[in-house]
C-alpha cells in the first residue's frame, strides 16, 4: 500500500498525464474505454502490490462473457426488440383500422346527407304543391269577382242606355213614371257595389310564403356537419419483460407461483338470491367483480342485473329491457357490457344511473362476453369470437366457430385469451391475435364447461356445469384437478369469477346461491 502521500500525488500526476494523452489521441469511444480501463489496471498494479484481500482482477473478469449480467442485458434486448416488433404491427393495424374507420365515416356523413336531401326534397314538393294550390284560389277569387262586375256593368250599361231613351223620346208622365222604375234598378246596383267592398272581394289578394323558423335556423345555428376528432383507448400491446432481470436488480424476490396443487379454498360466505315467497326467483348465470370496489355483479336469466355487496347482500337491482342476460363484465366503474341469448346485441350500461350508453349490433345471439384495456370480446352464437376495440372501433372476427357455442364463455388476461366450448368439453387457450397456445378436454373432469375466470399465477378456474364441480387448470394446460364439488354444495355452476386484487373466487349457480372462497 502506498504510505507516501509526496508519491501517491506523483501517481496520481502520471495517471491524469495518461489520460490527458487518452483525451487527445484517441477517438474511438470504445477504444477511449479500453485505453482508460488498461491504464487504471496499470495504476493498481504499479502501487498496490502489497494490498491484501482484494481478488486480482482476473479472476473477477474471466466469467463476464458468461455472467448473468450479461445474459439478462441479452435478453433484454430481445425483449426490446420484441416489443417495438408488436408496437409496429398493432400500430399497422392501427392504421388499417383508420383507413375502414374513415371509410365507414365517409359513407355514413354520404348516407346523411341524401337523407337530408331526400327529406328537403319532401317538404320542398310540399310546399310547393301548396304555394299552386294557394295561387290557384287566390286566382279563383279574383275571376269570380271579375265575373260579378261584368254581369253588374252590364246592366249599368242598359240602365244609362233607359236613361237617355227617357230623356230623348218619353213624356213627362212616361219619364216621371219610368224615372222611379230606373231609381230602383241604380240602387240595386249601388248596393252591388257596396257588398264587394263589405265583403272583402275587392281586397287586394297577395300570396305569403314564411319559410320555417328550423329550416332558415339551418343556415346560422348549424355551422358543421359534425365534428371529427381523435380519442385515445389503452393499447391492446403487450409489453414484455425480462423478469430474471428484474429479480437480479431487485431488492425482493418474486412470489413463486402457485401450482394448482398448492391451491386451497376458505368459505368466506354463502348466499342465496331467490325469496322465501319464490316471487324473486333469481338464475344467476353470469359473474364479475369489480376490482376497484370488491362489487359484485350478476346476470339474473330474469332480465336483471344483481349489484352485490361485499358480505353477499344485495346493494342494487337494475331491471333489463332485453330477456335472457349472458354474461357481464365491467368496463369502468360504472360502466358494464352485457351479453344476451335472446338479443342480438352487446348492451354497455351505467349502473349509476341505469341507462344505456351504447348497443353493439351482432349477427347472432351473445353468451360469455369479457373486457381488458379498451378490448371487448365476446363470443357470438355460431360465429365464433368477435372483438371490438372501444370506444369507436367497428366488429372484427377473431377465433371462426361456426358450431352451436350457445354457452361458449371467455375471458382475458394481459396476453391470453380462455374459451370455454360448452358442447365439447374444452377449455382452449389463445394468443391475442386467435392462435391456439394449447387445448384442455380431459372428459373425466370437465364437463360442460360455462364459466372462466384466472389467478395471479395465470391457473385456470372453471365452472364444469355438467358434473357440478369447479376444476383448475395448470397455466400450461397439461394438467387440472377438482377444487370444489357436490359435497361443498355446488349445484349447477354457472358464473364463476376471480377477484386477483383480494384473492376472492366467486361462483354464481342456475338455483342463485352464489358462494365467495378466499383463495389460500
Amino acid at each position: 500500500m502506498i504510505s507516501d502521500k509526496g508519491m501517491l500525488n506523483k501517481d496520481l500526476n502520471d495517471l491524469d498525464e495518461h489520460l490527458n494523452f487518452l483525451v487527445v489521441k484517441q477517438n474511438n469511444k470504445i477504444d477511449i474505454l479500453i485505453r482508460w480501463m488498461q491504464i487504471i489496471i496499470w495504476f493498481i498494479q504499479t502501487n498496490h502490490k502489497e494490498c491484501q484481500g482484494i481478488l486480482a482482477l482476473e479472476e473477477i473478469i474471466k466469467s463476464s462473457k458468461t455472467s448473468t449480467l450479461l445474459q439478462s442485458m441479452e435478453q433484454s434486448l430481445k425483449d426490446i426488440k420484441i416489443n417495438m416488433n408488436n408496437i409496429t404491427e398493432n400500430k399497422q393495424q392501427n392504421l388499417s383500422s383508420i383507413k375502414s374507420q374513415k371509410q365507414k365515416f365517409q359513407d355514413d356523413i354520404k348516407q346523411m346527407r341524401e337523407k337530408i336531401n331526400k327529406h328537403l326534397d319532401k317538404l320542398e314538393q310540399q310546399i310547393l304543391h301548396e304555394l299552386s294550390a294557394q295561387a290557384e284560389n287566390a286566382k279563383l277569387q279574383i275571376e269570380n269577382l271579375l265575373t260579378k262586375v261584368f254581369e253588374n256593368t252590364e246592366k249599368v250599361e242598359i240602365l244609362q242606355s233607359n236613361i237617355s231613351i227617357v230623356k230623348k223620346y218619353a213624356s213627362n208622365l212616361q219619364t216621371f213614371l219610368g224615372t222611379k222604375t230606373i231609381q230602383d234598378e241604380v240602387q240595386m246596383q249601388e248596393k252591388a257595389v257596396q257588398s264587394f267592398v263589405d265583403d272583402g272581394s275587392v281586397d287586394e289578394v297577395y300570396l305569403k310564403c314564411n319559410m320555417d323558423d328550423k329550416i332558415t335556423e339551418i343556415l346560422c345555428t348549424v355551422s358543421s356537419f359534425g365534428k371529427v376528432s381523435i380519442e385515445l383507448c389503452h393499447s391492446s400491446v403487450v409489453i414484455k419483460m425480462d423478469k430474471d432481470k428484474q429479480a437480479q436488480i431487485g431488492s425482493k424476490l418474486p412470489a413463486q407461483p402457485k401450482t394448482i396443487d398448492d391451491i386451497s379454498l376458505v368459505l368466506q360466505w354463502k348466499t342465496n338470491l331467490t325469496g322465501k315467497d319464490r316471487n324473486t326467483f333469481s338464475k344467476a348465470v353470469g359473474a364479475c367483480i369489480n376490482t376497484s370496489t370488491g362489487d359484485i355483479i350478476l346476470t339474473d336469466y330474469q332480465n336483471r342485473l344483481l349489484i352485490l355487496n361485499k358480505d353477499g347482500s344485495i346493494y342494487k337491482t337494475i331491471p333489463l329491457s332485453f330477456s335472457n342476460p349472458a354474461d357481464v363484465t365491467f368496463i369502468d366503474d360504472k360502466t358494464v357490457a352485457i351479453s344476451s341469448h335472446n338479443s342480438h346485441s352487446i348492451t354497455i350500461i351505467d349502473i349509476k344511473d341505469n341507462a344505456i350508453k351504447r348497443t353493439i349490433n351482432t349477427t347472432n345471439c351473445c353468451s360469455g362476453v369479457t373486457y381488458r384495456h379498451g378490448l371487448l370480446l365476446y363470443a357470438e352464437h355460431k360465429k365464433g369470437i368477435c372483438k371490438v376495440q372501444l370506444p369507436n372501433s367497428g366488429q372484427t372476427l377473431l377465433i371462426p366457430k361456426m358450431a352451436d357455442n350457445r354457452w361458449d364463455y371467455l375471458t382475458i388476461s394481459d396476453d391470453k385469451i380462455y374459451h370455454t366450448m360448452h358442447k365439447e368439453d374444452k377449455v382452449c387457450c389463445y394468443t391475442m391475435s386467435g392462435e391456439k397456445i394449447w387445448e384442455y378436454n380431459d372428459k373425466t373432469i370437465l364437463k360442460n364447461p360455462i364459466g372462466v375466470s384466472f389467478d395471479k399465477s395465470s391457473n385456470i378456474y372453471v365452472a364444469s356445469n355438467g358434473n357440478n364441480t369447479i376444476i383448475v387448470i395448470s397455466s400450461e394446460g397439461n394438467s387440472a384437478r377438482c377444487i370444489l364439488g357436490k359435497e361443498d354444495g355446488i349445484h349447477r355452476p354457472f358464473g364463476i369469477c376471480i377477484d386477483i386484487e383480494r384473492n376472492n373466487l366467486v361462483v354464481s349457480s342456475f338455483d342463485g346461491t352464489v358462494v365467495l372462497y378466499k383463495l389460500a
